[in-house]
């Protein structure tokens, strides 16, 4: 069994991540599949003689998402195009709900407030028809396009009943306003109901941008340059490198106040060192010849020089993120029950309103 993670793009919601989980599950050769809605991400395991990578990626593409191989993790902790956006995400989050409320906080004066104070105002209804127009139609359009997609994929979300719910009400009011005015609208209705579907989305997308926030705080301990002895035709001398460009057995210069760029053994010198981030013990423990020390912490007062034994994901450091980041993926058993009965919620919510419907 191989185990791979992909980076999931274009989920608005939980039940995308049910959606594309369901999709891999039922793949054959795909022995487990965790799709994580908070991190945006997908854990699979499969089967390399019947499935590769690219088809598991073709799979999520398939149910009108994008997905790409998580690449190294601080590449993609650090990446500023994630950071961006996800911050883009949460600003047109803002703007929609802003805008969903501009429309439908007069709607739901005219329609629901002066209606049941009886004061009348001259063709309200048509008022309240260009109030809700650009609360349906922009505001809601991600709605609209979450459910298109569920469709196509012979299913059905929380989105779908959003849709169904608000067009009913919005459509009904249109034809009763321009055909027969005795049926009465319910415009405010869709307008406000779509205005706080969008509220929970904009808080749901700052709560969101939070999640990773432990694991980037964790990543910042870990410092960009490590001062390395190398050997050319003169002799050994300093460079300071990327700590990327690090490999093992490598010798590494640290200087008081420095943070130890990576996992290693002491061959020369004596300091004491700062592990609070791994002990919590806040007074530095000394060091000398032949001891251990771990990336991320920091020299406090000598000089000493350590041959590097663990890099990138095999440091302490990223085993601390990487156990930090499957737990934030995994689902506890509730949430799982929770995901099975929302699969059969919305079906049966649609079948109730037929039946209504048609008696």
């Amino acid at each position: 069994m191989k185990r791979i993670e992909l980076d999931i793009q274009g989920m608005h919601c939980a039940s995308c991540s049910t959606l594309i989980n369901r999709a891999l599950s039922k793949t054959e050769g795909v022995h487990n599949a965790n799709v994580n809605y908070a991190t945006a991400k997908a854990s699979i395991e499969f089967d390399e003689k019947k499935l590769n990578s690219e088809k598991l990626i073709k799979i999520v593409e398939s149910k009108g998402y994008g997905a790409i191989i998580h690449d190294d993790l601080n590449n993609v902790l650090n990446s500023k195009s994630k950071e961006k956006s996800e911050k883009d995400l949460i600003q047109k989050r803002r703007n929609k709900f802003f805008l969903g409320l501009y429309f439908s906080t007069p709607a739901f004066i005219i329609g629901m407030v002066f209606m049941s104070l009886n004061i009348e105002i001259p063709y309200s209804e048509y008022i309240l028809f260009l109030l809700a127009t650009p609360v349906q139609f922009i505001v809601g359009a991600e709605i609209y396009k979450s459910a298109w997609v569920a469709l196509k994929n012979k299913s059905a979300n929380m989105d779908s009943l959003i849709a169904l719910g608000t067009s009913a009400a919005y459509f009904f009011s249109v034809y009763s306003i321009f055909f027969n005015k005795v049926l009465g609208q319910y415009f405010e209705t869709s307008a406000i109901l779509i205005t706080f579907v969008m509220l929970g989305r904009f808080l749901e997308a700052k709560a969101k941008g939070k999640t990773s926030e432990a694991i980037k705080k964790l990543m910042s301990l870990s410092p960009k340059m490590a001062t390395v002895l190398r050997k050319n035709k003169n002799g050994e001398i300093e460079l300071k490198i990327p700590i990327d460009e690090v490999i093992v057995s490598d010798i590494i210069i640290v200087k008081p106040g420095e943070k130890i760029p990576v996992d290693g053994k002491i061959i020369d010198g004596i300091s004491s060192v700062d592990e609070s981030m791994i002990t919590g013990e806040s007074i530095p423990v000394d060091k000398t010849k032949g001891d251990r020390i771990i990336g991320g912490t920091i020299n406090k007062h000598g000089t000493f020089k350590f041959i590097a034994t663990k890099i990138g994901k095999d440091t302490t450091l990223s085993h601390i993120i990487k156990l930090i980041e499957d737990a934030q993926g995994k689902k506890a058993p509730i949430q799982r029950f929770a995901d099975n009965i929302s699969s059969y919620f919305v079906p049966i919510v649609l079948l109730i309103a037929i039946i209504t419907f048609v008696s």
